[in-house]
């Protein structure tokens, strides 16, 4: 008996289920739902403008600008489009990514410096190193017929004896005495050799006053060719600021935008850090402006 029952519920079991969902998907589908950008989590709404700002960049069109980021809801628009720009600058995402992020910002009413900094820099390309940045002429150079056109080594530019590094261990933070200016150069410049697992060149720039200054258009010369920073982009780390990440064993020159010899040439060398290890020499270059 409990057999015969066993079976005639299995066999009204199976055709109803497969006839229920038919029935649920196929003859009575549940209305679609609708969402909005506001019940997005906060990572998919950073994401959000982010893609709005690169649409704008495109469109140029600020009436869909302003209905894109009006969906998010955001009663701190302003503050957070500006906070996202800063954050892009500080974990160096693309320069053209960020300056749209800027662009926005202040499209939306927001107001700060680093924003007028971020759009007042242009987007970094590297370019070949100019001939006149290299100390020693190149055979090719040399058998010219005209001596105006074989550029001529910089005094500047050639090594002092404080960038040789001893072999011996040292302590991070050994500074190396007060450069000589040349007269053609009225700045005063300082370097400190650090040793570190990532040598980092880092670049500060004061005024006549000793006051960081920002905005400072630097250029730095090195295996990759040059680049142009600009002081101020980090302001969490002065507004006199800026740096470039070093390749081990490579020479990287440091000059002042309008100069054409450099202010300083350093080396990442290879250093003992104070734990054992072995580190690469960074460097950290102060620049007084005297005027």
């Amino acid at each position: 008996m409990r057999g015969r029952l066993g079976i005639a519920f299995l066999a009204g079991f199976f055709p109803g289920l497969i006839a229920g969902v038919y029935l649920a998907w196929e003859v009575f589908p549940p209305s679609p739902g609708w969402s909005s950008p506001i019940e997005l989590a906060s990572p998919y709404q950073e994401l959000w403008i982010v893609l709005a700002a690169q649409a704008d960049a495109v469109e140029r069109d600020p009436e869909a600008l302003r209905r894109r980021l009006e969906a998010l809801g955001m009663p701190d628009l302003p503050d957070r489009v500006a906070a996202l720009a800063e954050r892009g600058l500080l974990e160096n995402w693309p320069s053209g990514i960020v300056q749209d992020l800027a662009r926005v910002a202040q499209q939306v009413g927001a107001r700060s410096p680093a924003l007028v900094v971020i759009l007042a820099t242009p987007v970094p390309t590297r370019v070949p190193p100019s001939p006149t940045w290299i100390a020693t002429p190149t055979p090719s150079l040399t058998s010219m017929p005209s001596p105006t056109a074989t550029p001529t080594p910089l005094p500047s530019l050639t090594p002092t004896p404080t960038d040789a590094l001893s072999p011996t261990p040292f302590s991070v933070g050994i500074e190396t005495p007060t450069l000589t200016p040349t007269p053609s150069v009225p700045h005063r410049i300082e370097r400190q050799m650090l040793c570190e697992a990532s040598p980092l060149l880092r670049i500060r720039v004061f005024g006549p006053d000793g006051e960081e200054r920002s905005g400072v258009r630097v250029w730095v010369s090195g295996p990759r060719g040059t680049e142009m920073l600009l002081t101020g982009l980090k302001p969490g780390m002065g507004e006199g600021y800026a740096d470039v990440q070093m390749e081990t064993q490579q020479t990287y020159r440091f000059g002042i935008e309008g100069l054409e010899s450099a202010l300083a040439e350093v080396i990442a060398r290879p250093c003992r850090r104070p734990d054992g290890q072995t580190g690469w020499t960074g460097w950290e270059i102060s620049v007084r402006l005297a005027d």
